[in-house]
């Protein structure tokens, strides 16, 4: 029995290209009847939030998959009220360090961020509230439950980026917290609105340098900054090049027309339009700046609120004799149009018109959330879908969400080709397990010394989750990209005959370097066997408080899971109650039976039904063999076992690549 493909080398291309091929939905032991309704449901879950839990799994096959997305449309969001209890990402942010450092003066001026304190840990506290927006809370419960939202906002955060690797956003955790509102806010919404509050976000004009950006001076030789200008059509909404419905090159110059012949590809813009569209972008700079236009500094300036327009350093052209007007992609329109006269909403919406955009958001949805190699036919009837909702309405997310969820190449399992699925990315691996294992905040985790008292007083922390520095471990972290091209490249082919013969691509393959998969398996591992709550209490008897006072703000072990569920499911299969004693784990036919119905249960939970007979005999027959069975301290024993088994699971190509 080869135990090699349970080891972390699961993640080489041999086991990508198993996976990527069509994996097998059988499932040895399972009632074949209800397999394939756990099975879609689980897909959907894994499609459209941070992780499958066996309780909503069954809701899912108890009230249908197109109807959990409509209860999901409807989801109380943080941006109804004011007065609910159901915190903004930014108020989160701030609640958190509040409560992490009660005595620091975070505001001045009424501007939080700019009081003095301790800002460098404000990208902590910003991480914190990221995660109960991804995981979940045990008492803040409308945190987490809007998972579509979250989800959503986390693929646009990887096609709009902004990143707290920026120099000056590192220290403005605050800054990316509102960002991702923005995200989050308009990811039922509309495109365009997206797009014009992103434009006017000063976390995006901070980090694409357009902030300050001024009109041409010839005495100085300058001329505005072309960094956004570039980016806002390249990589958040045109493309570089002109595109049919489907994502296909158009070559014919009629995008409604598919596949075109020839092998020429027309690029959308020139530099010409880049230098014109630089012209827009000036005159913006962040609120409440006290000091000369442009000027930033970790102590001024309110970078959690849309940009300031200021008229006279925009660009009106009179420096070098233009007439006030700027051609961009074909469209002419004056530099001071509009209400606020900045030209921006102008320009903006020659952008948003562009034939592009359907087809390039729509596939950036697809590949984000359902798989890396979606067919021609699947992109256009999303893309169709961004062009007109059926009630005549242009890039309405809502229905462009929908669509890419309920498309029959999504549901239907019948209707996904050739390399359907993606390979996951490290980071939503960790957050899928998490939630499957019932994650909680660390309690008691210790607050860093208060600077302020100067007494070396900390505090202690409850209800909050702490992960600092997600990418030292996983290779990347929400908001965290180390550029505007984000994590991976949306076309990045492995090093392997199979992808570049059968034109496939595997996006998220590129961040999964050596040193990389050896981190990713090592923080699994840690904590699927050290952070368990049975394992800190009953095996290491401590209580969670002298367990928790040794971690701190920047400790990458603010949470905890526990195996109640599973310890319930093992002893029942194998004692036949669940009085914790596991007194047959000697009998050779329950300890197989106790085996059998644990691997069923963690391929319900963890593979949606999908758990292969090889793999499925390769697995029972390491635990049914396992030395755990003749321990004598049979809770250990059986513990370890069902650490194992998750483990084992957890790093096999089964689990890492979603399908």
């Amino acid at each position: 029995m080869n135990m090699n493909k349970w080891l972390p080398i699961v993640f080489s291309s041999l086991f990508l290209l198993n996976a990527c091929g069509g994996g097998s939905e059988k499932g040895g032991g399972v009632d074949k009847k209800n397999e394939s309704t756990v099975t879609s449901a689980h897909r959907l879950l894994t499609q459209a939030t941070f992780g499958a839990t066996e309780a909503e799994i069954d809701r899912v096959v108890s009230m249908g998959e197109k109807a959990w997305i409509d209860e999901q449309f409807t989801k109380h969001s943080a941006y109804v009220s004011d007065s609910d209890g159901h915190k903004t990402h930014l108020e989160r942010t701030i609640e958190i360090a509040e409560l992490v450092e009660p005595s620091v003066t975070w505001s001045k001026d009424g501007i939080f961020g700019t009081g003095g304190g301790p800002i460098w840990h404000l990208r902590a506290n910003q991480a914190s509230a990221w995660l109960e927006n991804a995981l979940g809370h045990p008492t803040n419960t409308m945190h987490g439950s809007d998972q579509l939202r979250q989800r959503v906002a986390y693929a646009l955060s990887q096609l709009m980026v902004v990143s707290m690797k920026d120099p000056r956003l590192y220290l403005r955790g605050e800054s990316v917290a509102y960002y991702n509102d923005i995200l989050a806010k308009n990811a039922f919404g509309s495109f365009r609105d997206l797009l014009g509050e992103v434009t006017r976000s000063a976390t995006m004009g901070v980090y694409l340098t357009y902030q300050g950006n001024q009109k041409a001076n010839p005495e100085k030789s300058t001329r505005p900054d072309e960094n956004f200008a570039r980016e806002v059509i390249q990589l958040f909404t045109v493309g570089l090049y002109e595109l049919n419905i489907d994502g296909s090159a158009n070559r014919d110059g009629n995008p409604n027309t598919y596949p075109d012949a020839g092998i020429h590809q027309v690029p959308t813009y020139t530099q010409e339009d880049v230098v014109e569209l630089a012209k827009v972008m000036t005159g913006w700079d962040v609120k409440s700046n006290k000091y000369h236009f442009g000027y930033t500094s970790m102590g001024t300036g309110e970078y959690a609120a849309p940009m300031e327009f200021f008229p006279e350093y925009h660009e009106d052209e009179a420096a070098e004799g233009g007439d006030g007007y700027v051609t961009v992609l074909g469209n002419t329109f004056a530099l001071n149009s509009g209400a606020d006269g900045s030209g921006l909403d102008a320009a903006l919406d020659v952008l948003f018109n562009h034939p592009n955009v359907a087809p390039f958001v729509s596939k950036h949805l697809i590949t984000n959330l359902v798989t890396s190699n979606p067919s021609s036919a699947y992109v256009a009837r999303v893309a169709k879908v961004f062009n007109d909702d059926g009630k005549g309405h242009r890039g309405y997310m809502k229905a462009v969400v929908r669509a890419v969820l309920t498309d029959p190449e999504a549901r239907d399992r019948s209707q996904q080709g050739e390399g359907f699925g993606k390979v996951k990315e490290p980071f939503l691996v960790f957050t899928q397990l998490l939630r499957a294992f019932d994650v909680k905040p660390l309690e008691g985790w210790t607050g860093p010394a208060e600077p302020i008292r100067g007494d070396g007083s900390k505090s202690t922390v409850h209800g909050i989750y702490s992960y600092d520095s997600p990418g030292v471990h996983f290779g990347q972290g929400p908001l965290r990209s180390k550029s505007v091209f984000n994590h991976y490249m949306p076309d990045f082919v492995p090093n392997e005959r199979y992808f570049s013969d059968n034109n496939l691509v595997a996006p998220e393959a590129q961040i999964q370097t050596d040193g990389n998969i050896i981190n990713v398996h090592n923080t699994l591992a840690n904590y699927l066997t050290e952070f368990e709550r049975n394992k800190i209490t009953k095996v290491r008897n401590k209580t969670m408080a002298e367990f928790s006072k040794r971690f701190q703000l920047y400790s990458s072990h603010g949470m905890v899971i526990n195996y109640d569920r599973e310890l319930a499911v093992f002893e029942e299969a194998l004692d036949g109650d669940t009085d914790g004693d596991f007194k047959n784990m000697s009998n050779a036919l329950d300890k197989i039976n106790a085996v059998d119905a644990l691997i069923a249960h963690l391929d319900k939970k963890m593979l949606g039904n999908t758990m292969s007979d090889e793999v499925r005999e390769a697995l029972r027959y390491y635990l049914v063999n396992s030395s755990n069975f003749s321990s004598s301290k049979k809770f250990d024993a059986a513990l370890h076992l069902i650490s194992d088994a998750v483990r084992f699971i957890a790093t096999s190509s089964a689990y890492m690549v979603q399908q």
